[in-house]
């Protein structure tokens, strides 16, 4: 059953899937450069309030704020008798609670708490600012607060219901969000457009798709943000045709709305998701024309990516190379990430070398992982090692378990089982199915029984087995003739099916891409076809 009930499975044609009439459109380019025009500055210069008492102006310049300026403005504020302005104590509030740069979220709570608390007649400004904080931090907190809120008799404006639906980031729950949505329109703020972004976004999240489609359908005015909210989702749950379907619509004859970087990178990730080498290529012309390769990095950088996950190493590093003026972490990430996973482990190597000698580029997380990667893919083990133990030593980068499922496999597969599995018993959080899989598969791969025993005796005293190791882990026990503990694998893994999507993969025939999905039993005619063909090649193979 598809999702969204959108596409017929028609053939996506290259031909009109960028949208040539929103091309032609001749103030297209001028609509995705962004120009922020901010008149905070002239507003606190031209105030009079900020000019009787200047030391307030650090309430509203753009620098890191820490508690000590909070305290000397706190002082200041009850010296000057300010205390009682309900403008002033909101701001002071909203950089308890939002600006300050340190601190964790509970000292930033008993610190904005006790402000509020002496604001004499709380505006709405500072009900949103703890709604905010609170929805973030405790969802719990931040219902109370907009109940308190309303029984004190203050009414919500376009802002609170957004604030309050971030808590479903945390804790997505579809009556949650249907109550909200209930009050929104009976409070006379759901005509807000970034309401009705925001109920989009928390259906989405809840996975409540008759929901989001009805509000969808029925909003008079869709901006990029509610268009980039669904294709995006759309991509998350790998239904890549969908999203792509939602774009071409988007910037289609009847709709004429301006994309943003976001949707372009969202859109990017559709067509390396398809594996189709032509749609990123169009994609590409599209850019180029409109003048988005040279105004935003960031869409340069899923170009990259998209290249390189398309089959298409070789456009990848021209784009890359395209980029030198502008280049940022990500970017070096990107080119990094491509070669390692077409198997090129020295070229990564050697541009994580340049990225950080030449360039002066500090890796994060993400790139380590991408190089480890590489080096794991072609057997680089003293160049993996070095980077490793560099990574150790530089206390800014958090190592997690890919980080050391990637080193694991390097020993494995260089066959240096015992340093794999002193790595693992050395891990400072505890070893999960992916890191014990990686060394398990080696043992397999190198005959090494005693060590599979041991490594089984570790998965065994995991609270839950989850990720792809679990076929393996499966694999293991049928090889060994313990049946009963295939059957209890297997049977979790059958109850977790709903978690996540099916999987898919993709083919491309004469311009047209055409979906297959695992557990699909479509009887229609094309889906007929193709099983009788897979049957049909089954049964040659078993003559072969």
């Amino acid at each position: 059953m598809l999702f969204w009930n959108l596409l017929a499975r028609e053939k996506i044609a290259v031909v009109g899937f960028l949208g040539e009439p929103f091309l032609r459109s001749s103030n297209f380019g001028a609509k995705v450069r962004f120009s922020f025009l901010s008149s905070s500055e002239n507003w606190v210069h031209n105030n009079e309030l900020f000019q009787r008492h200047p030391r307030l102006r650090v309430l509203e310049q753009k620098c890191r704020k820490t508690f000590r300026h909070l305290g000397q403005l706190l002082s200041y504020v009850i010296v000057s008798g300010l205390h009682r302005n309900p403008f002033v104590m909101s701001r002071l509030l909203y950089l308890s609670l939002v600006d300050l740069e340190e601190g964790d979220e509970i000292e930033k709570s008993k610190f904005g708490v006790r402000i509020f608390d002496r604001i004499e007649n709380p505006n709405v400004f500072s009900w949103n600012t703890l709604i905010r904080f609170f929805a973030d931090f405790h969802h719990a907190t931040a219902v109370d607060y907009y109940m308190q809120m309303l029984r004190e008799g203050k009414f919500p404006d376009g802002y609170t219901f957004p604030f309050l639906l971030q808590a479903c980031e945390h804790y997505p729950h579809s009556a949650f969000v249907e109550q909200v949505h209930c009050h929104s329109v009976k409070m006379f703020t759901f005509d807000s457009l970034f309401v009705q972004n925001s109920l989009l976004h928390a259906y989405l999240l809840c996975n409540s798709v008759k929901e989001a489609r009805s509000l969808f359908d029925e909003m008079p005015e869709k901006d990029a943000v509610s268009w980039t909210t669904v294709i995006s989702w759309l991509v998350s749950q790998s239904y890549y045709n969908e999203a792509i379907h939602f774009y071409r619509q988007m910037v289609g004859d009847s709709f004429q709305t301006p994309p943003n970087a976001a949707t372009i990178v969202s859109t990017m990730s559709a067509c390396s998701g398809l594996g189709s080498i032509v749609l990123t290529r169009c994609l590409h012309v599209l850019l180029e024309k409109v003048g988005w390769l040279e105004s935003d990095i960031s869409v340069v950088n899923s170009l990259i990516d998209a290249y390189a996950k398309c089959g298409d190493l070789a456009c990848a590093r021209n784009v890359f190379n395209d980029t030198t003026p502008k280049r940022d972490l990500y970017s070096w990430t990107a080119i990094i990430s491509a070669y390692a996973m077409h198997g090129h482990g020295i070229e990564a190597l050697s541009l994580f070398l340049q990225m950080q000698q030449n360039c002066g580029v500090i890796p994060d997380e993400v790139t380590y992982y991408a190089v480890l990667s590489g080096c794991a893919h072609c057997g680089l083990v003293e160049e993996g090692l070095s980077i490793f133990h560099s990574m150790i030593a530089d206390h800014t980068i958090k190592l997690d378990h890919k980080h050391f499922c990637c080193i694991v496999d390097l020993l494995g597969r260089a066959g240096m089982l015992d340093q794999a599995f002193n790595i693992i018993e050395k891990i400072p959080m505890e070893p999960n199915l992916a890191v014990l899989g990686s060394l398990l598969s080696n043992c397999r791969l190198h005959n090494n029984i005693k060590m599979t025993q041991d490594v089984l005796a570790k998965i065994e005293l995991l609270n839950h087995t989850s990720g792809g190791s679990t076929v393996l882990l499966s694999n293991v026990y049928a090889a060994e003739n313990q049946w009963g503990k295939v059957i209890r694998i297997r049977k979790e893994m059958r109850q977790r099916m709903w978690e996540k999507p099916a999987g898919r993969s993709w083919i491309q025939v004469k311009g047209a891409i055409f979906e297959f999905v695992a557990r699909n039993e479509s009887s229609a005619p094309p889906a007929l076809e193709l099983n009788n063909v897979l049957n049909s090649l089954e049964k040659i193979s078993r003559l072969i």
